[in-house]
């Protein structure tokens, strides 16, 4: 039998793990895996920031890994799902030594949300390691869940303290080359460059990332006389490399030109995920 000062520490620690997890949920991005750490703090059924989500819809399988603060014999797993409920196809543990177990697997029944799937294990393993598979082209939308529950034979109940995804919305919101506007990297002529030589014939434009290259770009004026004049029967059109934008153009000496790549207010120059790229202003002045 436990002693006093063993029970106290033992409580101590659970209360500390089930705090932590809690306000680390409620600190953490919406629709991040972190989101279903805890208890369900997403009451009603929609498209909440309060559950986690993959980050696309419709595409397939997906993965939500959840960990608990002590390891049980498991008789009971709770899913709790507020959005499109029904493309869970299989749940599995993991023991001590990482050996991977399947509890169930087969079709969710569909049900409208909020849901709680609940599985009951119907064999004997001991662990603190969740892993929900779902196939999300199986119910139309993104399929969310807020939190999962484990139950042990011993009838001791525990909300996850840690959690990870295959994929997750929240990265739509974080700096990184993918999500982020693509930029103007490199232009022939450079931008201040006073002695350009006039005979030049096409004045480019490199983008650091892949962009729409069909009939998809913004050279913008800001009046028509900096702007240089496009040869009759030439076009505007990208090179294999998918980032570089070429302008066929004939220019004047001793001439300074403007020339806005992309603007406030014309931005058709965008990257393949249609981000439109930072607008960018090149001037330079001929010999």
């Amino acid at each position: 039998m436990r002693t006093f000062r063993e029970a106290l520490c033992f409580f101590l620690s659970i209360f500390l793990l089930t705090s932590t997890a809690f306000f680390e949920a409620a600190a953490a991005p919406g629709w991040s895996a972190a989101q279903a750490v805890g208890k369900p703090n997403t009451l009603v059924a929609g498209d909440k920031e309060s559950a986690w989500a993959s980050l696309q819809p419709n595409n397939g399988g997906e993965w939500l890994k959840l960990e608990y603060a002590n390891p049980v014999e498991i008789k009971t797993i709770r899913i709790r799902e507020n959005y499109n409920p029904g493309a869970i196809t299989k749940v599995s543990a993991f023991t001590k030594e990482g050996t991977e177990s399947v509890i169930w697997k087969g079709d969710e029944p569909l049900k409208e949300a909020p849901n709680t799937f609940e599985i009951l294990a119907d064999s004997t393993v001991k662990s603190q390691s969740l892993k929900i598979y779902l196939d999300t082209a199986r119910v139309r939308g993104w399929n969310e869940i807020d939190a999962v529950q484990l139950v042990g034979k011993d009838g001791f109940e525990q909300w996850a303290v840690a959690a990870s995804a295959s994929s997750t919305y929240a990265s739509k919101f974080e700096h990184t080359v993918a999500s982020l506007p693509p930029v103007v990297v490199k232009t022939v002529p450079q931008a201040g460059d006073r002695a350009v030589d006039p005979s030049l014939d096409k004045i480019s434009v490199t983008f650091s990332k892949d962009m729409i290259t069909k009939r998809m770009w913004s050279f913008s004026q800001i009046s028509t006389d900096t702007f240089p004049k496009i040869p009759e029967g030439k076009e505007i059109g990208y090179l294999g490399d998918n980032r570089t934008c070429v302008m066929p153009v004939k220019l004047e000496p001793n001439k300074t030109y403007v020339i806005w790549i992309n603007s406030p207010r014309f931005n058709s120059f965008r990257d393949i995920d249609n981000h439109p790229a930072v607008p960018y202003q090149l001037v330079f002045k001929t010999k």
